[in-house]
């Protein structure tokens, strides 16, 4: 009999909880917000993970093979205008799809122009919405600890965001009655895209969002972990059998 989704997401950390990890990430910024990148790459040691930070401005994303998390920044795709090229949207595909975990954050729509998804392999729509600081976490297993461990998250700023999503996303949280996206799950070839309704447009939505945003890094770092403890024989469960179960 197949093992439950609690079951295999319970054991894949419980594994992947056994030794220390140095974690390379990315952070996609510069062009539009300033705030984030002094509060992410202050982030530089959680539980058993240490965090090694970069940021580029360069919206083709090259070197992205010498890291394992991306965070695409406030804006970096879609601001007034959809930013990045063919070569940058088939990076974050490539990138996640080889086993990077892709993190983003809240990006603009407009009333008559949904931010564009070519860096996304699913579908889903942008949605423009007005300011909204609760959330609803769902019942999915795969929530795990993502709202308690380190920080007990009760609330984050959240604005322009996504609906109609994918069948295949596995929502964490929601907002609007459950309609959009607050925390989402979106596995892609070997890895996974967090994609989130977060806005950090400034320093006082980054401060307010920043317990959420550790607690994300955090289960990047996990699923990173899990990863390697599957690629070295040890686990012969991935992520994907883990959807499968729901």
């Amino acid at each position: 009999m197949r093992r439950s989704l609690t079951t295999v997401f319970v054991t894949l950390l419980a594994v992947a909880a056994g030794s220390a990890h140095a974690v390379n990430a990315l952070m996609f910024a510069g062009n539009i917000s300033q705030a984030e990148f002094p509060a992410l790459s202050a982030i530089n040691k959680i539980d058993r993970f240490t965090f090694d930070w970069d940021v580029t401005a360069d919206r083709e994303l090259p070197n992205l093979d010498d890291f394992e998390v991306l965070w695409i920044g406030q804006g970096e795709l879609c601001e007034n205008a959809y930013f990045l090229t063919e070569v940058g949207e088939q990076a974050i595909l490539d990138f996640v799809d080889s086993g990077g975990v892709c993190i983003s954050v809240g990006q603009d729509t407009d009333g008559g122009r949904p931010c564009e998804t070519g860096w996304f392999p699913g579908t889903m729509l942008g949605v423009e919405r007005g300011g909204v600081e609760s959330f609803d976490i769902t019942g999915e297993a795969a929530v795990g600890d993502m709202f308690t461990v380190p920080n007990a998250v009760e609330a984050a700023h959240h604005d322009d965001t996504w609906t109609d999503l994918d069948p295949n996303f596995i929502l964490l949280s929601t907002i609007n009655n459950g309609a959009d996206i607050s925390v989402g799950l979106f596995e892609h070839g070997r890895g996974t895209y967090i994609v989130t309704g977060i806005e950090n447009e400034d320093a006082a939505n980054v401060a307010v969002n920043l317990p959420l945003m550790e607690n994300i890094m955090l289960y990047a770092a996990n699923l990173i972990a899990t990863q390697d403890v599957e690629a070295r024989g040890k686990l012969a469960v991935s992520w994907g059998e883990v959807k499968s179960d729901r």
